[in-house]
Formats: C-alpha cells, sequence, structure tokens
C-alpha cells in the first residue's frame, strides 16, 4: 500500500434505507472515501430486492437483497465495471429458476464471478489500454430472510455481528495464506516478499477479477459462504481492506454496534446528515479508519438486520 499523502477525502454516500417488505432489511448504509490516495479505485453496489420473489412463480415468500463492495487496483476501471454488471450477469443466471430455494448458490455464484471475469479479460467491456495490469477484488453479499450468502475474491472482507460477537464470513486471500501459496506454486507461479507477500512480487491479493497478465496465478474464483440467520444476528458488514487494513474485526463490530444503538455521538460535522444509523456506522468506521492511519481507499457497506435500539 502506497502512502501518497494526498488528503483528498473525496467521498459518496447511500445512506437511503431499503423500501420496507415481508422479510427485508430495514436498513443499510454506505460510505466510501478517497483517504490517502489520489484516485479513488473503489466501488459499491446496493440493491434492494434485487431477486424479488414476486416476480417469479416461486413458492418462497422473501427477496433477496443484493451488496458488493469493489476494491481496484491498477485503475478503476475493472472496480466500475463489475459495480455495473456483476449484479445483472447474476440476474441473467438465475433466469428461469422457478424457485430460489432450490437454487445451488455455491456454483451460481462462482459462474457468476467466472463471467465478469471473462468480461474484463476479453477487453471488450473496458476502453482502457493498460487493461491486462487491472484488477478488482469482490466481496458479495446476497441476503433473504433465511439465507446470508456471501461470495468472495480477494482481500476485501465480509463480517458479521451475531450477540456482539464478530463472525468472519470470508476469508481473505493472501499470497502468504498457506493453500493459496501452494495453489500459487503448482501453477508455477511464485510468492515474492516485496513491501509484503505478493503473486511475482507484484500483487498483495491472491485472487481476483481482470489482472490477466497474472493468470493462471491469481483467479478469480470465489470462495462461498452460505448461513441461516439467527435470532441473534445484529448486522453484516462489508468493508474494502483499507478498513481492515487498520482494524480487527472486533474493533469495526463494536464500533458499529455503539452507532447502530445510538451511542456515538457525531465527531465531525460531516457525519451530521446521515438519517439512519447504518449510514453513520458506515461513515464513521471510515472516518476511524482515517484516524487510525489507513494510506487506502476506505468503502464500507453496514447492513441492519436487527433493530439494537
Amino acid at each position: 500500500m502506497e502512502d501518497d499523502h494526498d488528503h483528498d477525502h473525496h467521498s459518496k454516500k447511500d445512506d437511503v434505507p431499503a423500501i420496507p417488505k415481508v422479510g427485508i432489511l430495514a436498513y443499510h448504509g454506505s460510505m466510501s472515501v478517497c483517504g490517502r490516495r489520489r484516485e479513488m479505485e473503489d466501488a459499491i453496489t446496493v440493491i434492494p430486492g434485487l431477486l424479488p420473489s414476486s416476480n417469479r412463480n416461486c413458492p418462497c415468500d422473501h427477496d433477496f437483497d443484493f451488496f458488493a463492495v469493489y476494491d481496484g487496483h491498477g485503475g478503476s476501471a475493472v472496480a466500475n465495471l463489475c459495480s455495473e454488471q456483476l449484479h445483472k450477469i447474476l440476474v441473467d443466471e438465475i433466469q428461469g429458476s422457478s424457485n430460489l430455494d432450490k437454487i445451488d448458490w455455491e456454483n451460481v455464484m462462482v459462474s457468476c464471478f467466472l463471467k465478469m471475469d471473462g468480461q474484463v479479460v476479453s477487453g471488450k467491456e473496458v476502453e482502457d489500454e493498460n487493461i491486462k495490469s487491472i484488477g478488482s477484488t469482490a466481496v458479495v453479499a446476497l441476503i433473504s430472510k433465511d439465507k446470508i450468502i456471501v461470495a468472495n475474491c480477494g482481500d476485501s472482507r465480509a463480517v458479521l455481528s451475531r450477540a456482539g460477537l464478530p463472525i468472519p464470513l470470508s476469508q481473505d486471500h493472501k499470497p502468504d495464506r498457506i493453500d493459496e501459496r501452494d495453489r500459487i506454486e503448482a501453477a508455477g507461479g511464485t510468492v515474492i516478499n516485496w513491501d509484503g507477500s505478493r503473486v511475482l512480487g507484484v500483487l498483495a491479493t491472491s485472487r481476483s477479477i481482470g489482472d490477466r497478465y497474472l493468470k493462471p496465478y491469481v483467479i478469480s474464483v470465489p470462495e462461498v459462504r452460505i448461513i441461516s440467520p439467527t435470532e441473534s444476528d445484529e448486522f453484516l458488514i462489508l468493508a474494502s481492506d483499507g478498513l481492515w487494513d487498520v482494524m480487527s474485526n472486533k474493533m469495526a463490530c463494536q464500533i458499529a454496534r455503539k452507532c447502530l444503538q445510538g451511542k456515538v455521538a457525531s465527531i465531525s460535522s460531516s457525519l451530521l446528515d446521515h438519517t439512519c444509523n447504518a449510514a453513520f456506522a458506515a461513515a464513521v468506521l471510515a472516518e476511524v479508519s482515517m484516524a487510525r492511519g489507513s494510506k487506502d481507499n476506505i468503502s464500507v457497506v453496514v447492513v441492519q438486520l436487527k433493530k439494537l435500539i
């Protein structure tokens, strides 16, 4: 992570609650800040009711909300394309399925990520002469009344707060992770310590969408985790490594929990205009990451699964 010492805090926020429906989430919020980087390479996508049961001949009585954080590297082109296309690929992938409850979600998510990667690698969708060296991580959550599905490719992360305890729903894909190092070396690649462990001494994540010049060592296959929500589940945090580089899962959940409980006062005037606690929590997490010295773009989505006050 380079420190560009450019304190341009360009940010964008999404503090509009999801449309209330039976079984649908009450509130979500997001924040994305440039931080100390010169350019913003992250992207966020939030689509309540992406897969509505009411539009399908489906016996299930719930919709799926879609949340994603994309952390680009080498430029913003791939992250932006993912934010525009991956959810559309997902909708197309399950088109014609009569029952969302019977879908093999792991295979669906893997297929979607591979198709997204195929669009990027083909170069047809990205007008950038450097596309071979541009990529993006992707952490995606599909949430309904009775399922939480997380697909992760790279070192962005999803963490669930359950009864006050942090439950990681993804594992970072780092080149020094033993199984990732073994996979890279089996494919003929190497992991070199150059300002941290990097694939071929270049990329600090071992999986991503794009990065054509690092294939087959860097792959776009996500790891998928599917859980059933419990009454103890409080909220889910999706964030890029700009947050996780300076904050533990436990600290992030503690901060978000206090925000959702209304126990944190605004620490700067820029946070005063948030109209829901989830958006406020996302903003505070980004602000604290900056204060703790994060050198990267910071993107955070907080999804409130139940009211804490």
